[in-house]
């Protein structure tokens, strides 16, 4: 069995008895690129061109190259409005808040 050890970037360290991950899920669609419309620390605003079941959890990448910043959040949709054009606009909740930094890099 190859020793996968050496080829990692960082050393993995065994965790305590009290840790648990209580959710893994496979993201089973890639949706592709989707509009941010608006954001807040707590929710954010899409266009898409794809109708989201309302309650389906989003994996989003939150990017702004000027100021090279990214960031991975998880998304639950809350509500999806049509929109001219047969897009879609999806209203949700982020699953972990934005902090202030990182809001701030994202709208100003």
């Amino acid at each position: 069995m190859a020793d996968y050890a050496e080829k990692r970037g960082a050393e993995r360290f065994p965790v305590g008895a009290q840790v648990t991950c209580s959710f893994a899920s496979p993201v089973l669609e890639d949706f592709g690129p989707v509009k941010i419309k608006n954001i807040s620390s707590h929710g954010v605003g899409l266009i898409s061109p794809q109708f989201m079941d309302p309650g389906i959890l989003l994996a989003i990448k939150l990017v702004n190259l000027a100021k090279n910043f990214s960031k991975m959040a998880l998304v639950r949709v809350v509500h999806v409005t049509p929109q001219p054009g047969g897009t879609f606009l999806i209203g949700g909740n982020l699953d972990t808040p934005l902090t202030y930094d990182e809001l701030s890099i994202l709208v100003m």
